[in-house]
């Protein structure tokens, strides 16, 4: 268990992107949804790809979209199919052409078709072959 899991989130958001940067897979499991909402968008572009494939799909829909939106192609290319199936239309409407390039093949096979249906055409031309 990690001690972030008592922190409220005005401490959350009190933390350093060099603490932030040092959070465990562990730690990231144990923040809860409104913890993940808390974050800054600094806060959550110092993430890790692997910080961030650590979240629940509950976790990431808790993730706001202009948090999404400061995301690097590196990071999304971290996340697995948990973290993809587990964001909202809203927030798959959010990310960028780029970003949305930034899928591998594997993570684009893994959208669901409701999913899908949500991208807009500069979206899907972003995905490539």
């Amino acid at each position: 268990m990690s001690i972030l899991a008592g922190f409220t989130t005005t401490q959350i958001q009190g933390l350093t992107t060099t603490t932030i940067a040092v959070l465990t897979t562990t730690d990231m499991r144990a923040l809860a949804s409104t913890q993940l909402a808390a974050l800054t968008t600094t806060q959550v572009a110092a993430l890790s790809s692997t910080q961030l494939a650590a979240l629940t799909s509950t976790q990431m829909a808790a993730l706001e979209t202009t948090d999404l939106g400061v995301l690097s192609t590196t990071q999304i290319r971290g996340f697995g199919s948990t973290q993809l199936v587990g964001l909202t239309t809203t927030q798959l409407g959010a990310l960028t052409t780029t970003q949305i390039g930034g899928f591998s093949s594997t993570q684009a096979g893994g959208l669901t078709t409701t999913q899908v249906a949500a991208l807009t055409t500069t979206q899907l031309a972003g995905l490539g072959t």
